[in-house]
């Protein structure tokens, strides 16, 4: 079994995440719930569980601030929220879990797939980790790493080591300038929205590169851009290349 803590400030939420979590994923044995900060930090240290069911907004300290307060967080973290921007970029970039409220089943229910096997496999820290340097601004655009979740392991990747990254259907493959390549079950748009302000440029329906490996723009159909350590020809849409063009400044 997997042991689980809920954090919510509302008594009702608690209760209805324990109700669909005993009827629909009974991996998870609730050890406790806790309405503000002060008192899920007495429980998560007391009883040590495998994962937290976190609401961001609680009074006082938010869920991030619970977080910032625990020496060495050992367990996995489930972000709950009513708000789809407060924190999710960061989130997201961290390849953590995270529900939208009010819980869709089959949202919840994938959720915990994916915590039984990070429970398994213990990856998670270096995720949460890495969430909470984001949240304290402590990276600059030089040092900071995205997490890629692969079927065996969890990279975590400096985006400037990103030259590319490649869909096919809903996976993508992200191209690293060391030469290799991690295959991430994940749709493109996802990393688009990600990596967009780290200057990458979306050139194509399948293509996301970065704009620091392109030297230049071959006129030859639609158009390729030309990446410098290889290089290699990159399509473009034909209605993204004024777009494009525009981006690089060419």
């Amino acid at each position: 079994m997997i042991t689980a803590i809920l954090v919510d400030d509302e008594l009702i939420n608690n209760s209805n995440l324990k109700a669909l979590l005993n009827r629909h994923c009974t991996s998870i044995n609730v050890l406790a719930t806790a309405t503000n900060a002060d008192e899920a930090k007495i429980q998560i240290i007391e009883l040590k569980p495998d994962v937290v069911f976190l609401d961001i907004e609680i009074p006082g300290k938010n869920g991030f601030d619970l977080l910032k307060s625990i020496n060495e967080p050992d367990f996995d973290v489930v972000f709950v929220t009513a708000y789809d921007s407060y924190g999710i970029m960061a989130i997201k970039f961290s390849a953590l879990d995270y529900l939208l409220k009010p819980i869709n089943i089959t949202e919840l229910t994938r959720t915990v797939e994916r915590i039984e096997q990070s429970v398994q496999a213990k990856k998670q820290n270096a995720r949460l980790d890495n969430l909470l340097q984001l949240l304290d601004k402590k990276q600059n655009n030089d040092s900071q790493k995205i997490a890629l979740p692969t079927q065996k392991e969890t990279y975590l990747v400096p985006v400037k080591d990103i030259v590319r990254c490649e869909s096919s259907n809903n996976y993508t493959t992200f191209f690293l300038i060391n030469g290799s390549s991690h295959l991430i079950s994940k749709p493109l748009y996802e990393y688009d929205e990600l990596l967009s302000p780290y200057g990458f440029v979306r050139c194509h329906q399948s293509h996301l590169v970065n704009k620091t490996h392109v030297t230049s723009i071959l006129n030859e159909d639609a158009g390729y851009l030309i990446l410098d350590h290889t290089a290699q020809k990159i399509p473009i849409a034909k209605q993204r290349k004024s777009e494009v063009k525009s981006l690089l400044k060419l």
